[in-house]
């Protein structure tokens, strides 16, 4: 369907993006042992249910666990602060060949902790989106490309 594909492209050109940057890393850096660089996520984590989720107009959800994970393993993790705020790093060396498949932010923390009104089983997740080109003193910084709520 259209919808599936609108939400699959900006997923299939960030990995295709990455491929490239990486390939083009790999022939600056040279040797196996040099480091690529730091993933650095940040965002701000909503208490809401639905799909794509506008933070501008939704609470926050502070003391939220925030996970990274890559191919399904947990690569980097947060907690968000009073202002739904959370910031993690990770090394890129060690996540590359899971971040080049597909990583997603997950909040497994019940709704219902940040308000009685939600769900009380579900999760939050968002895929990552930023500017993949620009690698700034070897860090890559990416944000949450909106969260969207998924019942268990």
């Amino acid at each position: 369907s259209q919808t599936n594909q609108s939400s699959d492209a900006p997923r299939q050109m960030a990995s295709k993006v990455v491929l490239l940057l990486v390939a083009a890393l790999a022939c600056v850096l040279g040797g196996a042992e040099a480091k690529l660089g730091r993933l650095v996520v940040s965002g701000v984590v909503p208490c809401k249910t639905g799909s794509l989720i506008d933070i501008a107009t939704s609470p926050v959800y502070a003391d939220a666990e925030v996970e990274l994970r890559c191919a399904g393993q947990v690569v980097a993790g947060a907690t968000t602060n009073t202002n739904g705020s959370f910031t993690m790093e990770a090394d890129l060396t060690s996540a590359l060949a899971a971040f080049i498949g597909r990583c997603s932010l997950v909040v497994d923390t019940p709704l219902i902790k940040c308000d009685a009104q939600l769900p009380p089983a579900g999760k939050l997740v968002s895929y990552l989106q930023g500017p993949l080109t620009r690698l700034l003193g070897g860090i890559f910084h990416l944000f949450p490309a909106g969260f969207s709520f998924h019942g268990r």
